[in-house]
C-alpha cells in the first residue's frame, strides 16, 4: 500500500530538496508567504526552468484576468481605498489623498483580496476609527445580505458577523425584516442601518487580526460588488462621473489587443487580419517609451497573416484565471464580452468573419477551454501559491509533457511566481501602470507593451515558420 506520507527529519528534508530540484532540473525555489493564519510563515516551491521565445508552437495560453487581459484593476483598488476610508473615517480626499503609488499600490496587486486587505490593515491599523468600521461593517453586511446573489459570499459575510461579536444582530427581527425586505440599495443602506447601529454597533469587536481582516474585506467586496451591479444595469457613465473617471472610458473593459488576441489564437482569423495591423501600430507609437518607430512596426505586418495561418491550423486552448472570486469573474467578463463583440463589429472586415466571430465570443463557459477562479481554490492557496494555475492546466487538460510549450500572461509578479510554480516555464509579464514598479525579475519574458506588442513585435513568442527560415 502506498504511504500516505514520508516523514523526514530536517536534514533528511534539506536532502530532498536537493534531490527534487535535480529530478526537476531547477535551478530556483520560491519561498512564498503564507497568510497570518496559516500555520508555516511560508512554502517553498521549484520554479519551472524559463523557457524562453521562440517557440515552434503554443499548446495553450493560461491568462490572468483583472491588469492582463481586463481593464479592472484600478476598480479594485479604488475598492481598496474605499475599504480604508471607512475603516479610519478619512472619507475627505484633504483628510488622507489615498493609497500610495509607491509604498500601497505595489503591495495590493496580484495577490488574494485577503492578502491585499491584510497588508493595508497593517499598515492603518493605527488609525482605525472603531465607530466608523462599525458602520461599514454593517452597511456591508445588511447590502450582502440584501443583495448578493453570490451565496458564499453572504454564508462568509454571517460567519464573519459572529465572530466580530454580532450574532444577537443576526437573531434581531428587525435585521431579518430588513435583509427580506426588498428596499436594500447602495443608495439608502447607510441610512436603514443606524437604529441598528444604536443598538448593535458597540458590540463589534474583532476577536484576532484574522477577524479584523476579514470584516475590513467584506467593506471592500461591498463596495467592488455594488459597483458591478451598477455596471450590469448600465449606469456605467453615471459611475465614470462618480468615481472621476471619462465617460468614454469604461470602467471595465478588454486590455488593449485582447479583441485580436483571443480570436487570433483561437485560430479564428485569416488573411483579413492584416487589416486589423493599424489599431496595433497606432497603440505602440502612442507609448514612445518603447522605442518603436512605424517603419519597425511596418516591416512586422507580414507576419500577422503568417501568424494567423499557424493558429488556424494548431488552435491553442486559452484560461482565464484570476485571483477574482467566481461572482466577480463572471460578472467583469459578461461586460468585457459584450464590449468585445461591439469592438469585432466594428473591424474593417467583411461581415461574414465580423459576425461570426462575435458569435463566438459569447458566454464564458464556451469561449474559455479553463475558467478558474479564487472560489476554486481557498484563500491561502491563491496567487503567489500555484494551486489556480495547476487547476487550469488540468482543466485544459494540458499533460505535464507539454508545459513547456504553455505561455501564461500575467501583469504582476505573484502572478508569475504561481505561473512558474504551476510548471509553466514560459510565465511573460505584461506591466500595465499599476504594476510597473513589481519586480519581475522571475519572468521569462518581460513584454512592457502589453498583447499589442506581444502579437505584433514579438510574433507571440513565435519562432519563424519553417519556410521562412
Amino acid at each position: 500500500m502506498e504511504r500516505v506520507a514520508d516523514y523526514l527529519s530536517v536534514d533528511e528534508a534539506a536532502a530532498q530538496l536537493g534531490q527534487l530540484a535535480a529530478q526537476l532540473r531547477v535551478t530556483e525555489f520560491a519561498r512564498v508567504p503564507n497568510l497570518s493564519y496559516v500555520f508555516s510563515p511560508y512554502d517553498l516551491y521549484p520554479l519551472a526552468p524559463r523557457v524562453r521565445s521562440p517557440l515552434d508552437y503554443i499548446v495553450a495560453f493560461a491568462v490572468d484576468m483583472d491588469g492582463t487581459s481586463t481593464t479592472t484593476e484600478p476598480l479594485a483598488l479604488h475598492a481598496l481605498e474605499y475599504m480604508v476610508r471607512r475603516l479610519t473615517g478619512w472619507l475627505e480626499r484633504e483628510r488622507w489623498p489615498g493609497l500610495d503609488e509607491r509604498l500601497d499600490v505595489p503591495l495590493v496587486v496580484g495577490n488574494s483580496n485577503f492578502r491585499h486587505a491584510e497588508v493595508l490593515v497593517q499598515r492603518y491599523r493605527a488609525h482605525i476609527d472603531w465607530a466608523a468600521f462599525s458602520q461599514a461593517f454593517l452597511e456591508a453586511l445588511v447590502w450582502t445580505l440584501a443583495c448578493m446573489p453570490d451565496a458564499q459570499r453572504r454564508t462568509e459575510i454571517r460567519l464573519n458577523a459572529q465572530h466580530c461579536g454580532l450574532k444577537d444582530l443576526l437573531l434581531d427581527p428587525d435585521f431579518a425584516r430588513l435583509i427580506d425586505g426588498g428596499q436594500v440599495t447602495t443608495d439608502n443602506v447607510g441610512e436603514l442601518v443606524r437604529p441598528l447601529l444604536t443598538r448593535f454597533g458597540p458590540a463589534f469587536r474583532p476577536t484576532h487580526e484574522g477577524d479584523l481582516v476579514a470584516a475590513a474585506l467584506d467593506i471592500y467586496y461591498f463596495r467592488y460588488h455594488s459597483i458591478l451591479q451598477r455596471l450590469e444595469r448600465g449606469e456605467g457613465r453615471r459611475l465614470a462621473a462618480e468615481l472621476g473617471r471619462k465617460a468614454t472610458e469604461p470602467l471595465v473593459g478588454p486590455m488593449p489587443g485582447y479583441d485580436l488576441f483571443v480570436p487570433l489564437i483561437k485560430g479564428w482569423l485569416g488573411p483579413e487580419i492584416d487589416s486589423l495591423y493599424e489599431p496595433l501600430r497606432d497603440h505602440l507609437l502612442r507609448t514612445a517609451s518603447l522605442g518603436h518607430t512605424p517603419a519597425e512596426l511596418d516591416s512586422w505586418r507580414g507576419r500577422l497573416v503568417d501568424l494567423a495561418d499557424r493558429f488556424r491550423r494548431r488552435p491553442a486552448k486559452l484560461a482565464l484565471v484570476t485571483a477574482s472570486i467566481a461572482y466577480e469573474a463572471q460578472a467583469c467578463m459578461r461586460v468585457v464580452l459584450d464590449l468585445l463583440r461591439q469592438r469585432v463589429e466594428a473591424w474593417p472586415v467583411p461581415a461574414e468573419c465580423r459576425e461570426r466571430i462575435a458569435q463566438r465570443l459569447g458566454p464564458v463557459d464556451k469561449l474559455f477551454d479553463a475558467f478558474v477562479t479564487a472560489t476554486d481554490a481557498c484563500e491561502p492557496r491563491l496567487k503567489p501559491h500555484r494551486d489556480l494555475y495547476s487547476l487550469a492546466l488540468f482543466q485544459m487538460s494540458v499533460p505535464s509533457s507539454d508545459y513547456g510549450y504553455c505561455v501564461g500572461l500575467e501583469d504582476s509578479e505573484p502572478g508569475i511566481i504561481a505561473l512558474r510554480a504551476a510548471g509553466v516555464g514560459c510565465a511573460v509579464a505584461l506591466p500595465n501602470h499599476e504594476t510597473r514598479r513589481q519586480d519581475y525579475a522571475a519572468a521569462a519574458e518581460v513584454v512592457r507593451g502589453g498583447l499589442p506588442e506581444l502579437i505584433l513585435a514579438r510574433n507571440l513568442l513565435l519562432g519563424p515558420t519553417r519556410d521562412n527560415r
